[in-house]
């Protein structure tokens, strides 16, 4: 009788620190139950090491303004466990300093901010070593680079490598196999449709190997960097995005036309090169780009037929470039077919886009955003992206006694499917597919909304806010909404997309209790095989660490 009670006493433990047995054998195990404070929110994974694991934890107001004042800084241990939290605000520090980056590099934490210390010191980025254990600063600041609008060129000192950039003003790029780190900053507004950014290229000892100050032209009034990117011979490259500058309604459905431009800067920073990039009879959606481990460049998205009126997305689109000199070396174009545009629609939409595309209309798809592209290890090249909308609606009413006229405004969320592309080293599309989800909400920021994808074994993993009533969603017909106020339709949707274009769909579960809600921006690829998660239920949550085998790749 003991011994079957101790029996039943350790499969009890066993199940609550490992949970569940997932896809491809992976491993869950949850650290310790945490109560869920409305006020603060976990945000990412900054950083791991050895002892464990560093988080940044915000107000809730902050977090969804996106504010850069300094945030909390938690740790937790290998077992996910919570260990000590600090708030970074408090730091005895120069000026008014605004978040950049928290990293860890060569046995060190560093915090990185941006401030502007008076008294004749420099305005610009700055690094503070953090004592892991104590998560109090180990030494003083160091100036790193100058980031004041005054006129003259930006200096630059030693600087560590970044994993995560919240500050919008600054790309950070680091390639591990040539120990090289790219960090760029925009200087200053747009003037007169022209840009100034600074690119600087350092070795791990933080010796400079170049630095340049370049000119982003635009096409309007407005302009943003999309990326930044280092390839393997230190040819630097950015992505940038000009844009209308129309807001409003029509503009919520209006097509708009988008310029991108990529600028490499080569030769050790000695010369630049500008190439807009023009589809001719197909109009660019959304855009990124990446490097091999040769030094190509992949330029690639969304498009849509450019006579259209209407915002749409018609298909993929795939460049590959020299890095060197902007030659093309293979172009790309294929529209969507049929089990793409009909998937996560009802029986009667399906048939009528099937009928449209049978009379040769040549229907389109929602309006997608292109989030990444990642090179897998055999070489293939996958675009991923969603389907989003965010719209605002704003009603006006008198009162029938007063006649007091009031307006209430509305900000509406609307995160549809996952869609993945993957392509041959050249260009030519092998699959595309949808990850079908829906998730809809009303003045939220969206906070619960999108997805995090992972890498692993040659395996894509996602990881998103479903309804409990898909967890056995075939791929047909379309699936039940998410919203985050309904705890008993919560679930965790945990989906394996392989080199076939095969989706595969489970869910996370903690203590048998599937009615889970993440954060996604907290769940994060940790190492090889590992990602740490998020799992909230009602006014308790978890971090857990999901341990996959290193065996169960994916041409086996």
């Amino acid at each position: 009788m003991k011994k079957t009670t101790l029996f039943l006493c350790l499969m009890m433990a066993h199940f609550f620190l490992f949970g569940q047995n997932l896809l491809d054998n992976t491993q869950v195990k949850w650290g310790n139950e945490m109560k869920f404070n409305k006020k603060m929110t976990l945000s990412e994974v900054a950083a791991a090491d050895k002892t464990g694991y560093y988080l940044i934890k915000r107000k809730y107001a902050q977090e969804v303004r996106e504010s850069q004042k300094l945030p909390h800084l938690e740790k937790y241990d290998q077992n996910l466990r919570y260990v000590k939290s600090v708030d970074l605000s408090k730091l005895d520090l120069p000026g008014k300093p605004s978040f950049v980056n928290l990293l860890h590099l060569n046995q060190q934490l560093w915090l990185f901010y941006a401030t502007d210390p008076g008294k004749g010191g420099k305005e610009g980025l700055y690094r503070l070593a953090i004592d892991g254990n104590s998560l109090r600063p180990d030494g003083d600041s160091h100036f790193v680079m100058e980031t004041g609008n005054k006129g003259d060129k930006s200096g630059f000192a030693g600087l560590g490598i970044s994993l995560k950039s919240t500050d919008p003003q600054f790309y950070f790029h680091h390639v591990p196999n040539q120990d090289r780190l790219l960090i760029v900053h925009e200087n200053g507004a747009l003037k007169k449709q022209e840009k100034l950014v600074n690119l600087l290229v350092l070795d791990l000892e933080f010796n400079p190997i170049w630095i340049r100050e370049e000119t982003i032209h635009a096409n309007s009034d407005e302009l943003e960097v999309v990326n930044a990117l280092l390839d393997s011979n230190d040819n630097a490259h950015l992505l940038s995005k000009s844009m209308p500058a129309n807001i409003g309604v029509k503009a919520l459905f209006k097509q708009e036309k988008y310029f991108f431009t990529l600028t490499s800067v080569t030769q050790n920073g000695k010369e630049a090169l500008h190439k807009q990039i023009d589809l001719q009879e197909n109009q660019i959606n959304a855009a990124n780009i990446q490097v091999n481990q040769d030094g190509a460049l992949y330029f690639g998205g969304f498009y849509t037929n450019a006579n259209r009126a209407t915002k749409g997305t018609g298909g993929t689109y795939f460049l590959k470039i020299n890095g060197k000199d902007h030659s093309l070396l293979s172009q790309q174009i294929e529209a969507f077919d049929a089990s793409f545009l009909t998937r996560g629609l009802s029986e009667g939409k399906a048939k009528r886009k099937s009928k449209k595309l049978a009379q040769g209309k040549n229907p389109e798809d929602s309006y997608f955003f292109l989030d990444e592209i990642i090179i897998k290890n055999d070489g293939t090249v996958v675009f991923v992206g969603e389907d989003r909308q965010e719209t605002t609606v704003s009603n006006t009413s008198a009162s029938p006694n007063t006649g007091v006229v009031s307006t209430s405004v509305n900000h509406h969320y609307s995160y549809g499917s996952i869609v993945v592309a993957e392509f041959s080293p050249e260009g030519e599309r092998n699959w595309a597919k949808k990850i079908v989800k829906n998730q809809k909400s009303t003045n939220d920021s969206g906070f619960y909304f999108s997805y995090s994808v992972s890498l692993i074994n040659n395996n894509l993993y996602f990881i998103f806010n479903d309804n409990v009533k898909n967890l056995g969603y075939n791929g047909r017909g379309k699936v039940e909404r998410f919203t985050p106020k309904s705890y008993k339709e919560h679930m965790m949707t945990f989906a394996r997309l392989d080199g076939e274009g095969n989706v595969s769909r489970s869910s996370l579960s903690m203590n048998r209790n599937r009615n889970l809600m993440t954060i996604t921006p907290v769940n994060t690829q940790t190492d090889e095989h590992e990602m740490v998660v998020y799992g909230q239920h009602k006014k308790k949550y978890r971090l857990a660490r999901l341990d996959f085998d290193p065996k169960m790749l994916a041409a086996e």
